[in-house]
């Protein structure tokens, strides 16, 4: 494709996860056009994960709850990036609202997976291949810097990056509850894809009242507003020492505090992800989905799985009403994978 590029707009995946797992691609891009100016189109709720990154010129909000609501909304926002003179949208959300949002913002070049009938919107559509749906996420969207001329890097391996405000804040939030130089476990026991994604809440606080004892760990439990009952019932069913944050963190100021846990334990989800983007020891725990295709990637990255006869389903809900991929799996078999990156020393 052309190498001369000055402006290139990305659209973000909708989802943490996802948003995650595109960063190498973000990066393999920047390598392709270094010279290039990258800004992010992002919904609001994962917009945080592409700040202070340095392959990002700018974040743009999709505020679609907002004044980019609707029809209207959209050309409204089309015309604001057209202000902005892109010449190339390179698309990592697979929608057809993103194609067409590119095209009727006059961007020239637009890149990105031929699906949801937009073929004909996009300049260099890729075909979404048998071997690229076996492979995993990040490699997914490699592959669409790959079709450019670019490369992907080895090893894949997504980060996040925090500022000075933001790690101090931590050390300050620390300090503030007697939280320094002890042992802390973090748990996000929801999982907005399901049920077939979400260990039991009574499987959560079992492991995490064993880690307390065994280690003398300080249960830290994490989750957005959607995620209040589940957090509720593990902080309930725990006797030891733990701390509620469901809905009370910014989503950087959660990244900042992963950043000091001795390990995170948590389900299949974007949680999951930011915890081993920031280099976090994680213990994930999976259901109905399949971690080669959505695994945590790192060195200090874990997976605790039962596979059965009708996993991995990808179901939301188990069509059997059974859930034994996730009931099958013990708080001792949680525990033992935790405990070992909790005996390796501090984080």
């Amino acid at each position: 494709m052309d190498k001369g590029f000055k402006k290139i707009l990305v659209r973000a995946p909708n989802w943490i996860g996802d948003a995650v797992m595109s960063l190498p691609a973000l990066s393999a891009l920047k390598a392709l056009y270094p010279a290039s100016e990258i800004s992010v189109l992002a919904k609001a709720r994962v917009a945080p994960v592409y700040f202070n990154n340095p392959d990002v010129s700018a974040v743009i909000v999709y505020d679609d709850a907002g004044r980019h609501k609707g029809l209207l909304g959209r050309f409204n926002l089309a015309s604001e990036i057209k202000e902005k003179g892109f010449d190339a949208a390179v698309l990592f959300q697979n929608a057809f609202d993103a194609a067409f949002l590119s095209f009727i913002a006059g961007i020239p070049a637009r890149v990105g997976y031929a699906r949801d009938f937009r073929r004909r919107l996009l300049t260099l559509p890729i075909d979404v291949t048998p071997e690229i749906k076996t492979r995993h996420q990040i490699q997914y969207y490699l592959n669409i810097v790959v079709a450019m001329g670019g490369h992907a890097p080895s090893p894949s391996i997504p980060a996040v990056y925090l500022s000075a405000e933001e790690e101090q804040w931590a050390k300050g939030f620390l300090k503030e509850n007697s939280l320094e130089g002890r042992v802390l476990v973090g748990a996000a026991p929801g999982a907005s894809y399901g049920q077939a994604k979400r260990w039991a809440p009574a499987h959560f606080a079992a492991a995490l009242t064993g880690l307390s004892l065994g280690y003398g760990a300080v249960s830290l439990i994490f989750g957005s507003s959607v995620d209040k009952a589940e957090c509720e019932a593990v902080s309930s069913l725990i006797k030891t020492q733990r701390i509620n944050l469901c809905a009370r963190l910014t989503l950087r100021q959660f990244m900042s505090l992963l950043a000091h846990l001795r390990v995170f334990i948590t389900n299949d989800s974007g949680p999951m992800h930011l915890s081993a983007a920031v280099g976090g020891a994680t213990v994930a725990i999976f259901g109905s989905t399949d971690p080669a295709l959505t695994g945590p990637v790192g060195e200090k990255a874990a997976v605790v799985i039962k596979k059965i006869v009708c996993s991995p389903c990808f179901d939301r809900v188990c069509r059997y009403g059974h859930y034994k991929c996730l009931s099958g799996i013990s708080a001792a078999e949680v525990m033992d994978a935790a405990g070992v990156y909790i005996s390796k020393g501090a984080a």
